[in-house]
């Protein structure tokens, strides 16, 4: 016991400040730890949304060349959820041979580790326009990764020329015909054990070189 007038703490009372000490810190401790986790969600975030308009401004770009080989032909040899093959007037300079020249074979997929890859064939030397034939090597690009959507979020989709959905998909013949435009669905989402949501993105794609071929064809 202390004495009257006589200064200092008891060991209770000290025992409770270091107590009410160490709650506060707790409560600080986790307070920063929160905003950390934030601030690296919002970080991710953005990282998905980057990658994201990365490949979808790619995919629009190539899939707005789709063209027919000739007037009343498919432009899409393919058309699935997670990978389309078309022919596209894909960086082709006027002037050279067929295969400089001739359209491209244009393949784009998902592949078994959730990379966006397009795969551009050109067209055989020996092709007689519009006859063309495409047995040469792909050049392979890698166009970018973390690609997640579910089973239930196709990737593309297929348009009639009244924006009606065709279907089943991979379309058969007579569907891929029937094509007008692409809506393209990319949900990115990069591996994290933080509660970060897919960012996705939705476009859709017109084909304008369609309706050009058939002007010319007809």
């Amino acid at each position: 016991m202390r004495a009257k007038g006589e200064g200092g703490q008891t060991l209770f009372e000290s025992i409770t400040v270091v107590l009410l000490l160490g709650l506060v810190l707790g409560v600080v401790y986790q307070g920063i730890g929160s905003l950390t986790r934030a601030i690296d969600g919002v970080d991710r975030r953005l990282q998905n949304l980057d990658e994201a308009r990365v490949l979808m401004g790619v995919v629009s770009k190539d899939l707005r060349t789709a063209t027919r080989l000739q007037a009343g032909t498919a432009a899409f040899a393919l058309a699935g959820d997670r990978e389309a093959v078309f022919y596209a007037n894909l960086n082709n300079p006027a002037g050279g041979g067929v295969a400089d020249s001739g359209p491209r074979r244009v393949r784009i997929f998902v592949d078994a580790q959730d990379r966006l890859i397009e795969e551009v064939t050109r067209p055989d030397a020996t092709s007689v326009p519009p006859a063309y034939t495409y047995t040469g090597p792909a050049t392979r690009r890698f166009v970018g990764r973390y690609v997640a959507n579910p089973p239930a979020r196709p990737i593309f989709r297929y348009l009639d020329v009244n924006g009606e959905v065709l279907g089943p998909t991979p379309l058969d013949a007579d569907a891929r015909l029937a094509v007008r435009a692409v809506q393209i669905t990319l949900s990115i989402r990069r591996a994290t054990s933080l509660p970060v949501a897919h960012t996705t993105l939705v476009n859709t794609v017109r084909l304008p070189n369609l309706d050009y071929q058939e002007a010319i064809g007809g």
